[in-house]
């Protein structure tokens, strides 16, 4: 069993993507794992950090979600 399958990078107090160093394979965008829009749209980033990370626009599945009143 992997000891490092339930870390996941996350986004700081400062909006800044983090992957930490033991962070499971599935997670290394890098390295052939998911999509970085597929980890920002798991992680429920703001619209304000998917726009510093991606180009793409930001989902309507995350407005919907992070901006219900909008």
């Amino acid at each position: 069993m992997d000891d490092h399958a339930d870390c996941k990078p996350y986004v700081d107090e400062t909006g800044n993507l983090v992957f930490p160093k033991q962070c499971d394979e599935q997670y290394c965008w890098w390295g052939g794992g998911k999509k970085l829009v597929e980890i920002l749209v798991e992680l429920k980033v703001s619209k304000t950090v998917w726009q510093r990370y991606s180009p793409e626009p930001y989902p309507e599945e995350l407005h919907k979600e992070n901006y219900p009143l909008l």
